[in-house]
C-alpha cells in the first residue's frame, strides 16, 4: 500500500508517511448549501473523474481498497474534497468491523478532514491490537507532529521501529527533530542520507530532497534549497508539493515572475491560483486582478457548497492579497489551534505583526522558546518587527 502527501496528492510508500509536511491546513466550516431542486447540477465530472466513481461499487475488499486509495489520492492531488466522500462510500460496506487496512484508510480520510481526534482514537485502538502496523505508527507520528505534540510523535516513531526499515525510522525522527532544538542534527542526517545509496526509489528520493529543501530554507540557505528542489523536480516535474515550495522560495526571494511562469498552467488548482494571485499583485501583472477574483470565486463556491476551506491558505490570502490583517489573524489563530508546523508559525507571526497584536506575538515567542524552534524566516520577521 502507498500513501499520499495530504496537500498535493504525491504518492509515496506507506513507510514514508511521516514525511508528509506541509500543508495539513485547518478548515473553516460554512453553512450547508441546499439546491432548490433535485435536478440542480452542482458540478460536472470529467471522464477521468467518472472512472473513479463507478455506478457499481466494488464487491470485494481488495478492489474497494484499491479504488478508495485512488479516490483519496486524486482528491488530494486536485484539492477536491468530494473524492474523500467517494472513498468513504467505497469503504462503507467493509467497515463493520473494519480490517486493519480499511481502518488505515478511514484514519487517512479523517486526517485529511482534520478530524485529528477521531483519527488518533482509531489509530490508537488499531495499534493496540496490531502493534506491527508500521503504517499506523507513521500516521500517528505525523498527526502528533502536525499538532505540536513532539514527544508523542517521537514515541510513535520509536514504536514503529519494530516493523519499519531503519531508514524510515531515521526519516520519521528527523522530521520531528526539525521542529526542536535538534534541527541541525536532523538536517545533517538527511543530507548524509541523500549522499548515500540507502534511498534509491524515485518517489522516496523526491520526498527526501523536498525535505532537505524545507530544512535548508529553515536554516537560511536558499541556494541549497534550490539545489534540492532542482533534483526533486528533475525526477518528478509534476510534483505539486515541490513546485509550490519552489514558488514560495521565489516569492520569498522577490522573484514573483518566476512563480507566475511556473504555475500559470495550473490555475485549476487552488493552491497554485493563490500563489498566482500573490505573485501577480507583487509584479503588477496584467492578470493579477483576474487571479484574485478567480480565487475569491473558489472561496465563495466552497462556502455555498458547505465545503471546508484550508485555513492556512485563507489566512495567507487575507494577509498577502486583500491586506486584511485583522481578519487574517483571526483565521491564522484558528488554524494554529489545529496545526503547528513552521509554515503555520510563520503565518501566525506575520499576521500578528501586521495586526499589531502583541499578545499573539508573545504566544509565538513562547512556542519558539519552549520547543527550541530555529527558523531563519521567523528570526527575520521578528527582527524586522522590532522598534
Amino acid at each position: 500500500m502507498s500513501w499520499t502527501n495530504p496537500q498535493t496528492g504525491r504518492r509515496f510508500p506507506a513507510a514514508l508517511l511521516i514525511l508528509c509536511g506541509g500543508l495539513l491546513a485547518g478548515t473553516a466550516q460554512a453553512a450547508p448549501y441546499t439546491p432548490d431542486t433535485n435536478a440542480t447540477v452542482l458540478a460536472t465530472l470529467s471522464d477521468s473523474q467518472q472512472a473513479l466513481t463507478p455506478a457499481n461499487p466494488p464487491q470485494n475488499e481488495a478492489d474497494a481498497l484499491r479504488l478508495a486509495r485512488t479516490q483519496i489520492d486524486y482528491g488530494r492531488q486536485q484539492g477536491d474534497p468530494r473524492f474523500l466522500g467517494y472513498a468513504q462510500r467505497t469503504l462503507a460496506p467493509f467497515s463493520q468491523p473494519p480490517s486493519p487496512a480499511v481502518n488505515l484508510l478511514w484514519a487517512d480520510i479523517e486526517q485529511q478532514r482534520h478530524q485529528f481526534t477521531q483519527a488518533r482514537i482509531r489509530l490508537t485502538a488499531l495499534l493496540e491490537q496490531h502493534p506491527n502496523q508500521g503504517q499506523g505508527w507513521l500516521m500517528l507520528a505525523n498527526i502528533e507532529r502536525v499538532q505540536g505534540q513532539f514527544d508523542a510523535a517521537q514515541q510513535a516513531c520509536r514504536q514503529g521501529a519494530n516493523s519499519l526499515p531503519p531508514t524510515t525510522v531515521v526519516l520519521c525522527q528527523a522530521s520531528v527533530q526539525a521542529m526542536t532544538g535538534q534541527h541541525q542534527q536532523a538536517y545533517a542526517i538527511l543530507q548524509s542520507l541523500a549522499d548515500s545509496r540507502l534511498v534509491s526509489d524515485t518517489t522516496q528520493t523526491v520526498w527526501l530532497q523536498t525535505l532537505i529543501a524545507e530544512m535548508a530554507i529553515q536554516q537560511g540557505e536558499p541556494e541549497r534549497a534550490q539545489q534540492a528542489l532542482d533534483t526533486a523536480l528533475a525526477l518528478a516535474p509534476q510534483d505539486a508539493y515541490a513546485r509550490y515550495l519552489q514558488s514560495d522560495l521565489w516569492l520569498q526571494a522577490g522573484n514573483p515572475d518566476a512563480a507566475i511562469e511556473d504555475l500559470k498552467n495550473w490555475q485549476d488548482r487552488d493552491n497554485a491560483l493563490l500563489r498566482l494571485a500573490i505573485a501577480g499583485q507583487r509584479s503588477q501583472h496584467p492578470h493579477a486582478n483576474q487571479w484574485q477574483q478567480a480565487y475569491q470565486q473558489r472561496l465563495e463556491a466552497a462556502e455555498k457548497a458547505g465545503r471546508s476551506v484550508h485555513q492556512r491558505e485563507l489566512a495567507r490570502y487575507l494577509l498577502q492579497v486583500t491586506s486584511s490583517p485583522d481578519e487574517a489573524l483571526a483565521v491564522a489563530q484558528k488554524n494554529w489551534e489545529q496545526q503547528k508546523e513552521l509554515a503555520d508559525l510563520r503565518l501566525l507571526l506575520a499576521a500578528a505583526t501586521a495586526a499589531n497584536n502583541t499578545d499573539v506575538r508573545a504566544t509565538v515567542r513562547d512556542f519558539i522558546d519552549s520547543h527550541g524552534v530555529h527558523d531563519a524566516a521567523l528570526q527575520a520577521q521578528w527582527s524586522e518587527a522590532q522598534p
